[in-house]
């Protein structure tokens, strides 16, 4: 599977009951999101699965014209219903989603500064 953003190989993924595939060049990763909930109760599953620079995933979330790596679909932007700052691409054929590098620790920690990232990157138009 080919990174739909970097165009890199995309490598399989596992710790513990979670499993996803990341790029291998701009760390981004593709998973269902029962993944990512499950990840979210999995103490430091985001240190071992989520290894890009924020960074990174920021200079990539510009790359949002994207089609599924698995469907090779048009992906729906998409952004968190509760961090709306964390945009993302999820594929309406397969229902999993892209993150860029940072998201996945992004989505696992809400803590008060998310809250001024909402204000200043604004919602997903």
């Amino acid at each position: 599977m080919e990174c739909p953003k970097c165009t890199r190989p995309m490598e399989t993924q596992i710790f513990k009951n979670i499993e996803l595939d990341r790029c291998t060049g701009c760390y981004g990763i593709f998973c269902s999101p029962e993944m990512i909930d499950e990840g979210k109760e999995v103490w430091l599953a985001e240190a071992v699965l989520d290894v890009g620079y924020a960074s990174t995933g920021a200079r990539y979330d510009k790359v949002d014209e994207i089609d599924c790596p698995s469907c090779n679909v048009k992906m729906d932007k998409i952004s968190d219903p509760v961090q709306t700052h964390i945009w993302m691409e999820a594929c309406p054929q397969c229902s999993k989603i892209f993150l860029d590098a940072g998201e996945y620790t992004d989505l696992k920690h809400n803590t008060i500064l998310d809250r001024f990232r909402d204000w200043r990157k604004g919602n997903r138009a």
